[in-house]
């Protein structure tokens, strides 16, 4: 379809796009729609120029060779002069009328009409100049029928403009008899057959027609369609960014001020009420992850980011952060998996895939042993989540990966989660193109797997882990437009031993860090200003008021602040951050520093 007839019926919606078959009957669509049609149907004759101007040329030189051939020479003289100033006119009005985009439809249509009235005019006559000079062959009215089908079906021609044509070369012959003296059975017998074939071509010329305006309407329904669905994939992204941004704001504020309690609090059952308080805010943040990663990966908001990392330590490490939880419901980890494998994927995206994986066992399977297994399948790597749990019917392996859907969680208590972890186990396995899939029986517990590509290995220093908070003793400068998370995280800091600067904005950064000399720089993405926390280390660093380690705290997760804080060599913590990576982060920035 045209571009100009997409403009024509873009501010048309689907329910007013819908009305307009009611106009079907009698070929007229509304006035904000019909040029759009006029302009498709015109696009549709031009794709048949080639066709048309071949078989008329053709058709007309063959004409004019029966005539030379058959004809007495003076009648034949005649004849091939009025043919070649016909196919004169018929090869200009083929190229005026099909020139699409230069004329508008309605000339291009009686263009072409007039082209279609002079053929048939001209066979009209060779056949009255034939029977009046008494040729020796019998000259029929034959050849008006291929006229008359050509201009119904070749042309693609508007059904009226085709009707009007037609039946104007018919009562143009039909007149032409009766003047050179036809009988009137003659006339009478012309005229039947004429008319009829006329009748059934005007009928196809209908049909055509009528075909052409159903598929011009489904594809402008289509348009509609498709623009809706942008529109709204749109307005889903700007609400996912702004949910992101907004909704973690006040969990990051939460976390840190309950972080910050706890470790101020020194009655026993005040800890452990704040304890709870804590898994209930972690129990949150994790439901909100969810709901924003499904909702991320259905928009297609997410994409990978490949690289080649040795997968045994990983796992491992992945089990260790699990390990906790999987002891208070007394069920064991394992790990099988040789050490000189490595894979070629995204780390973020396989760990949520696999630590979904996990939450999956660990909750629901009611299992007594979780197990990893990573075995290689030519050159891919088949990652299997294994328990020994109760296992799945065939029935219900394919409604669990419905979002929302728990198999035992009858009364949705929140400690079993939402129900959309294998939901996105299935949306990230889409996304990387992982081949995948579930082995369960009841009672003898349940496999998932996917295959990974193989990647290169690659040699490490294995470093110890810290398991203790590591100490803290610096001076930081805090940078966060929002009070709440501002002060949370200063006193947190400053519990921890941290002398904290706290700002604002970034005007007031730039300013207020003139005349002090801090360690570590911690700032938030979105400032107030046209400022953004990038742009506001850069400027400290181009000033010469900063050059040490700095961190970005966000809750923006688009693909360009990630680029944009690797080249600006700047950490990048999300929001909520958990208080222990906060302090893991803010301890390394000043050993750095160091």
């Amino acid at each position: 379809m045209s571009d100009a007839s997409l403009s024509a019926a873009a501010l048309i919606d689907e329910p007013a796009l819908l009305a307009q078959e009611r106009g079907f009957a009698r070929l007229r669509f509304s006035d904000q729609l019909e040029p759009g049609f006029q302009l498709y149907l015109h696009a549709k004759m031009c794709a048949r120029v080639k066709i048309v101007a071949t078989s008329s040329i053709a058709f007309m030189l063959f004409f004019m060779l029966l005539d030379y051939l058959y004809l007495p020479h003076w009648v034949s003289s005649y004849t091939l002069s009025v043919r070649s100033a016909g196919l004169i006119v018929i090869v200009l009005a083929i190229w005026y009328a099909n020139r699409e985009g230069r004329v508008a439809p309605h000339r291009a249509f009686a263009v072409a009409t007039v082209g279609y009235f002079c053929s048939g005019l001209m066979v009209a006559m060779v056949i009255i100049v034939a029977r009046l000079a008494e040729v020796p062959i019998r000259v029929t009215h034959d050849g008006l029928y291929l006229v008359l089908l050509s201009g119904m079906f070749l042309l693609a021609l508007p059904m009226r403009q085709a009707t009007i044509g037609s039946c104007a070369i018919v009562v143009v012959y039909l007149l032409a008899e009766c003047c050179i003296g036809s009988s009137r059975s003659t006339v009478v017998s012309n005229s039947i057959f004429l008319i009829n074939f006329t009748l059934m071509g005007a009928f196809g010329a209908y049909l055509y027609e009528y075909m052409q305006r159903r598929a011009y309407l489904n594809e402008q329904l289509l348009e509609a369609a498709r623009t809706r669905a942008e529109r709204e994939s749109q307005s889903k992204t700007r609400f996912l960014a702004t949910a992101s941004h907004d909704l973690r704001q006040p969990l990051h504020a939460m976390s840190l001020f309950i972080q910050h309690l706890y470790e101020q609090v020194d009655n026993p059952e005040t800890s452990k009420t704040v304890a709870r308080l804590a898994d209930s805010t972690q129990l949150l943040q994790v439901m909100l992850n969810s709901l924003l990663d499904i909702s991320r990966l259905s928009v297609g908001m997410v994409r990978a980011q490949i690289r080649s990392f040795n997968l045994q330590p990983w796992l491992q490490q992945l089990l260790d952060s699990l390990e906790p939880f999987a002891a208070r419901r007394n069920i064991v980890l394992r790990l099988r998996c040789n050490k000189a494998y490595a894979v070629y994927s995204d780390p973020l995206l396989l760990e949520r895939l696999i630590r979904n994986y996990l939450n999956n066992a660990l909750i629901h399977a009611e299992a007594r042993t979780v197990s990893i297994e990573v075995t290689r399948v030519d050159q891919r790597l088949r990652i299997s989540v294994v328990d020994d749990g109760c296992g799945l019917a065939e029935a219900d392996q394919e409604r669990i990966y419905e979002e929302f859907t728990q198999l035992r969680n009858p009364a949705r208590s929140l400690d079993k989660g939402v129900g959309l972890g294998l939901s996105i186990c299935r949306q990230i396995v889409h996304l990387l193109e992982y081949p995948s899939g579930l082995e369960s029986r009841v009672g003898e517990g349940s496999r998932f797997w996917f295959d990974a590509p193989l990647g290169e290995w690659q040699a490490q220093t294995e470093t110890p882990q810290q398991r203790q908070a590591p100490e803290l003793s610096g001076r930081v400068a805090l940078i966060e437009n929002d009070r709440v998370s501002r002060e949370a995280m200063q006193a947190l800091l400053s519990a921890w031993g941290c002398i904290v600067w706290a700002f604002e904005g970034a005007d007031e950064a730039l300013a207020g860090l003139r005349g002090i000399e801090v360690d570590v720089l911690l700032t938030d993405y979105r400032l107030e200003g046209d400022i953004d926390g990038l742009m506001l280390v850069r400027a400290l660093r181009d000033q010469a008021v900063f050059a040490g380690p700095a961190a970005l705290v966000t809750a923006d997760t688009a693909d360009e602040v990630i680029e944009a804080a690797r080249l600006a060599d700047v950490e990048l913590l999300y929001k909520p951050v958990l208080p222990a990576r906060l302090r893991r982060v803010v301890h390394n920035l000043l050993a750095v520093r160091c």
